[in-house]
């Protein structure tokens, strides 16, 4: 149900959330977690700015890709889709090797050992291929150790991160070879096996009107504030959190995917019946918490330019 075109550009009640972040003014990228699908809107400094999916940069006559190598007068402030990254920070000062950590002591033993796949190019910027057991495979594969265990080698770039179903976190580190400074690229829940997340960025550099208290030695940023659509997340114990909460319209759903399984002449009409129902209870529940008569609606046929602003009129 929450990939139904039917559920539109919101989704259903309790399918987003508002999120606040940081962002850096030297380096104006935000990369999120599996949680989030997409982000449906920005604010920036009290500010609603919008958002381009990546083909944006690529039109013809278009702006070209951003940031320009010349940016003499920068216009307003958008937000660019741009490729799914692997880790949620760059790699710093490659190349480096990536120390990977495990939280729970139960990937750690001898009788259920947990795996993790590196893969990406060594220092000499080749592809790293291994031997694992008569398999030729693309990275090295490690196995989660106590307190923590490395790449075999430095790594110029990670292009893609494997791991096993663990009892808890796994977090990857890169580490300098020569000063021995680590910085967290990722950390990985317990049920997550590939590194994907969506990443976007921002041009130009946002301004200074909403900083972050300057803290001594770190670079600038900026506040920000975002609608997220929330990604599904597959249950897989009683204690998970169902996307999606509305019981009455999860049973016709499961109903509908039993009829769309059988191979009978009415089994697509009883599918068809049951999916409808199941979009019925949840446009319900979106009128029950929203409200019907109380849409979001801005009408500003001046967009900024108000007449009060210009002390014209009554609007004084």
């Amino acid at each position: 149900m929450v990939l139904a075109k039917e559920a539109g550009e919101e989704g259903w009640w309790g399918s987003w959330a508002e999120i606040a972040f940081n962002v850096q003014q030297s380096n104006p990228a935000i990369t999120f977690d599996n949680t989030i699908a997409r982000v449906q809107a920005f604010n920036v400094c009290n500010r609603t700015i919008p958002i381009q999916n990546p083909f944006y940069e690529y039109l013809t006559f278009g702006n070209g890709r951003r940031p320009s190598f010349i940016e003499q007068c920068p216009g307003n402030l958008t937000w660019y889709s741009r490729n799914n990254g692997v880790t949620f920070v760059d790699m710093p000062n490659p190349p480096q090797i990536i120390v990977v950590v495990a939280s729970n002591p139960a990937d750690t033993q001898q009788a259920t050992p947990k795996r993790v796949l590196l893969q990406g190019n060594d220092n000499n910027n080749i592809p790293i291929t291994s031997q694992d057991g008569f398999q030729n495979v693309q990275g090295n594969f490690l196995t989660l150790q106590n307190p923590f265990v490395a790449s075999p080698t430095p790594m110029m770039t990670l292009t893609g991160i494997q791991k096993d179903v663990t009892a808890g976190q796994v977090q990857f580190f890169s580490m300098d070879p020569v000063s021995g400074t680590q910085v967290l690229l990722l950390t990985m829940q317990p049920q997550e096996t590939t590194a994907w997340y969506r990443r976007y960025y921002i041009n130009p550099t946002p301004a200074f009107c909403c900083n972050v208290p300057p803290v001594t030695g770190s670079p600038s940023l900026v506040q920000c504030t975002a609608i997220v659509k929330l990604e599904l997340t597959p249950v897989v114990s009683d204690t998970d959190y169902l996307l999606i909460q509305n019981l009455e319209a999860l049973i016709e759903e499961c109903c509908a995917v039993r009829y769309s399984e059988m191979d009978t002449m009415s089994s697509k009409q009883l599918e068809a019946q049951k999916h409808r129902a199941a979009i019925g209870l949840l446009n319900g529940e979106l009128t029950h918490y929203l409200g019907k008569n109380e849409p979001a609606v801005n009408f500003a046929p001046f967009g900024s330019a108000r007449l009060s602003r210009r002390r014209i009129g009554s609007l004084i």
